[in-house]
C-alpha cells in the first residue's frame, strides 16, 4: 500500500473526500516528523512508538586506504510495534 492507495483507503472508510482524506494523512504524518525533529517519543496505543535512537560516534576503517575515520553519533528514527499489532500480523 502506498500514500495514494492509503488516502482512497482513509476516504472511502471514513465518508469523506480523497482531498480531505489527503490532508488529514498529511497532518498526521507532520505530526510524527515534528515529534521527531523535537526529540520526542510518540506512542499511539495499540499500533507502536515512533522514537528517535541515538547512534554512539564510531571509529571505521576505509577500505581503500586503510585508515581509521571517525563517524560522528547521530539519532536515526525508528518504529517499534506495540505487542497488540504484533500479535494480530502473527495471526
Amino acid at each position: 500500500m502506498n500514500k495514494a492507495t492509503l488516502t482512497k483507503f482513509i476516504a472511502n472508510t471514513t465518508g469523506v473526500s480523497q482531498p480531505e482524506a489527503k490532508r488529514q494523512l498529511e497532518q498526521i504524518l507532520a505530526s510524527i516528523r515534528q515529534a521527531l525533529e523535537e526529540g520526542e517519543t510518540l506512542y499511539l496505543p495499540q499500533f507502536g512508538t515512533f522514537e528517535l535512537r541515538y547512534h554512539l560516534p564510531r571509529q571505521v576503517r576505509n577500505p581503500k586506504t586503510g585508515e581509521l575515520m571517525e563517524v560522528a553519533g547521530f539519532n536515526q528514527p525508528s518504529f517499534k510495534p506495540a505487542p497488540a499489532l504484533k500479535q494480530l500480523i502473527a495471526g
